[in-house]
């Protein structure tokens, strides 16, 4: 989490060889799971060219939990994402293991869920549906037609 994100930019893109230019910055938001929302800009810098890892850095634009986060603890690693093949089961797996969802997308199906802090040793989980982003980070073409994101 950053508080300016064309700064970050800026600096990742110079220390991980990539050219800023061609970082898309877009705007994005969730839901929490007591029906906050929150919008931020958010953009993703590959670590390693054609392989689905990334930085991605979000700067908050609305009042809401990543802004309260960013307040109380200044920048840095805010949360951690995998991708899943079976989301819905991944949910299910989390959720018995006592590890509750705490966000999730505003999409027709469940793209992408947060898992509590307070329940995972103070780490926020994000897990994504495999297919989601591309290899570029940004979101799938399939992805936006079918949701409509």
């Amino acid at each position: 989490v950053v508080k300016n994100i064309s700064e970050a930019i800026d600096k990742y893109a110079a220390a991980l060889g990539i050219d800023k230019d061609k970082v898309v910055v877009e705007v994005g938001g969730y839901m929490t799971g007591k029906g906050e929302t929150e919008e931020f800009k958010y953009a993703f810098l590959p670590l390693a060219k054609g392989e689905n890892n990334f930085i991605e850095l979000v700067e908050p634009i609305t009042p809401g939990p990543t802004a309260r986060y960013l307040e109380k603890h200044g920048e840095g690693l805010f949360h951690l994402a995998f991708e899943s093949s079976n989301i819905l089961q991944t949910i299910r797996d989390f959720e018995e293991a006592g590890i509750p969802v705490a966000g999730t997308t505003p999409t027709k199906e469940v793209l992408s869920v947060f898992l509590h802090p307070k329940f995972a040793h103070g780490v926020l989980i994000q897990v994504l549906k495999k297919g989601v982003f591309d290899s570029s980070g940004r979101i799938s073409g399939e992805v936006i037609e079918k949701e409509g994101v």
